[in-house]
């Protein structure tokens, strides 16, 4: 048996899990503590957990409008730059 590390990105842990545990009579899948089922299942509730989640699904239906980081930090020192004026 070979054994891999793989570097997935966070959008599609859940997609590769899926894919490797339908594998399981040929591969050993040794899950890292932060994604362990029962962890996920603990998530589901917790306020905070529901609280992201709703944010989460405002951003992705378009309801809140995203301003990039470089952005807000500008406009953070330009008021900061007139503050000390």
């Amino acid at each position: 048996m070979k054994t891999f590390t793989l570097k997935i990105e966070d959008s599609a842990v859940d997609k590769v899990m899926w894919f490797l545990e339908h594998l399981k009579d040929v591969v050993k899948i040794e899950t890292p503590q932060a994604y362990r089922q029962t962890d996920e299942l603990n998530l589901k509730d917790d306020p905070l957990a529901q609280e992201l989640q709703r944010r989460i699904q405002e951003i992705d239906n378009g309801l809140v409008e995203l301003i990039p980081h470089l952005e807000v930090m500008s406009r953070v020192y330009a008021k900061w730059e007139q503050k000390c004026m």
